[in-house]
Formats: C-alpha cells, sequence, structure tokens
C-alpha cells in the first residue's frame, strides 16, 4: 500500500508538458506533409512544368501572355486593384487593430469584434451576393438615395472597379486586422506619453516611435493582403463582370472557354511569381524573425 501511494505521489509530482517525444511528433506530422506534398506541392511543380513543357514549349507559353492585350489589362487591372485594396485594408485595419488594442468599452470591443470576424463566418459568395443586391441599380443604395432625394436617376454601382474594390476590401480586412493586432496591442502606450512628455507632438511620437515598432505587423499584413488579392476570382466576377477582367478569370477563360490550357498555365506561373516576389521581398525587408513577432509567432 505504501508503494502504491509513492508511485501515485511521484506521478503527481511530474510537471505536464505539451511536447511530444520525437517519435510520435513525427508520426503526426507526416499525415499533414503528404497531404501538403499531394494538394499543394504537386499541382503547382505540374502546373510550372505545364507551362514550360505544353504547346509549343519553352518560354513560347509566357510569350503568348505578354502578347495578349486582354491579358495585359488584367494583369494591369489585378496589379492596381490589389494595391489599392491592399492600402485601404492598412488605413481601415491598422485603425480597427488600434481600436481593439487600447483601452475601450466593453460593448465597443465587442462590436468592433463582431465586425472584423463576421466576414469569416460568411462564404466568398454569399458575401459578394450582398454587395451585389446593395449596388444594383434597384438595390438598397440606390433606393435611399432616390428616396432622400439625392439623384434623380440610380448610379451605375455594378461592374465597376469601385464595386470590385468595396468587395475586396471587405473581405480582406479581417486578414489585415488579425495581421496587425499582435503588434499593435504588444506595443507599449507608455512610450508615446513619454516622448510627448519630451516635448514631442502626438504625430512626432507616432511616426517615430510607434510607426517603427508595429512596421513588421504592417508589413505582414500589406503582404498577406496583396498575395490573396491577387488571386481573386469570384468577386471581380460578381461584382466587375466583364468590364473588370482579372487574372483569375482570364485565366478561366483560358481554360474553359478557348480551351488554351499552356497559355492558362503560363497565366497562372506569372500571377505566382508575383506573389512569391511580394513575399520574398517581405521576408528580405524586415526579416524572418521580424515578421514572425509582428504575426504575433
Amino acid at each position: 500500500m505504501t508503494e502504491l501511494l509513492a508511485a501515485v505521489s511521484s506521478r503527481r509530482r511530474k510537471s505536464w508538458t505539451a511536447s511530444l517525444p520525437r517519435p510520435t511528433a513525427i508520426l503526426m506530422v507526416i499525415p499533414l506533409v503528404i497531404l501538403v506534398l499531394l494538394f499543394v506541392v504537386y499541382p503547382l511543380v505540374k502546373l510550372t512544368v505545364d507551362a514550360f513543357t505544353e504547346g509549343e514549349g519553352g518560354f513560347s507559353n509566357f510569350a503568348a501572355v505578354f502578347a495578349s492585350g486582354a491579358i495585359r489589362n488584367s494583369m494591369i487591372n489585378t496589379m492596381v486593384m490589389s494595391i489599392i485594396v491592399t492600402a485601404l485594408c492598412l488605413i481601415l485595419g491598422g485603425t480597427l487593430a488600434w481600436i481593439l488594442a487600447t483601452p475601450q468599452r466593453g460593448w465597443v470591443k465587442g462590436l468592433v469584434w463582431a465586425a472584423v470576424l463576421l466576414p469569416f463566418w460568411m462564404g466568398v459568395v454569399v458575401k459578394t451576393y450582398a454587395w451585389a443586391v446593395l449596388l444594383a441599380k434597384n438595390g438598397v443604395i440606390n433606393s435611399f438615395l432616390i428616396s432622400i432625394g439625392m439623384i434623380d436617376e440610380p448610379l451605375s454601382l455594378l461592374y465597376t472597379p469601385f464595386a470590385v474594390i468595396l468587395g475586396m476590401t471587405y473581405t480582406m480586412l479581417p486578414y489585415a486586422v488579425l495581421a496587425m493586432y499582435p503588434t499593435i496591442s504588444g506595443f507599449n502606450l507608455e512610450l508615446i506619453n513619454s516622448a510627448r512628455i519630451l516635448g514631442s507632438s502626438r504625430t512626432g511620437a507616432m511616426l517615430k516611435i510607434w510607426l517603427p515598432s508595429v512596421m513588421p505587423g504592417l508589413v505582414a499584413a500589406a503582404a498577406i493582403v496583396f498575395a490573396i488579392s491577387i488571386g481573386f476570382y469570384i468577386t471581380p466576377v460578381l461584382l466587375g463582370g466583364a468590364q473588370v477582367p482579372f487574372m483569375a478569370s482570364v485565366i478561366g477563360d483560358d481554360i474553359f472557354s478557348f480551351f488554351n490550357y499552356p497559355r492558362a498555365a503560363a497565366s497562372s506561373v506569372v500571377l505566382l511569381a508575383i506573389a512569391l516576389v511580394v513575399l520574398l521581398a517581405t521576408l528580405r525587408s524586415v526579416g524572418a524573425k521580424a515578421l514572425k513577432g509582428g504575426l504575433g509567432g
């Protein structure tokens, strides 16, 4: 009996740890690695190989991509609108992250968190169709403006760059907030107060102290938003239509309408290369360690 109690007492004295033995950890990771190899690495490698081997092969498919005026136009639209969406997400997301990170009333933070997380609970098709209903000529916005006498005829809000940017910003804003929140919430606000005591203006303190401290989070948010935005498909199709072509929609047309898979593969590789360049430039500019800290890692 005494030996049993001693054994139980010895087990209780052992502190719990989240670390797993190496063999167990490897066994648990293997299924994930297999899934990533099958559904991420292999498709990307095959796509890249096809871009150089299908059709006439070599760089001919890439030459066809840049020789097409429609693809060049869609590429310009994609880059410009993604940059605008990134800038808007940084401004709006930074404001929301600041509200969440600074002392506020409980109901204010709860309302902001609900507004930030709500888009995650809806599918992209549902969110996009909601904006289509709001922006249509007989939609809520035009009906309201006509009812208060601001306009006589409905505005053409749908199938415009404005509609696409609005829909994309709404979708990407939560990503920006969640990327910036760890850095902004970890900033010591007393540093700003100390700077002001020493004679700095509030704007000067924010620019010289706050901004450099939270820069990794801002850069991480910008990279994430831009890299995802250039691959948008559903939102530009439903809110922009043929008037606002995006690279993803042009790639879809090449595959399903023109049956030009080699050019579609080359266009996809170009889009992938742009995203990788942005992410690598982000790592180089702020460093992997700072970027991990900016994301709360």
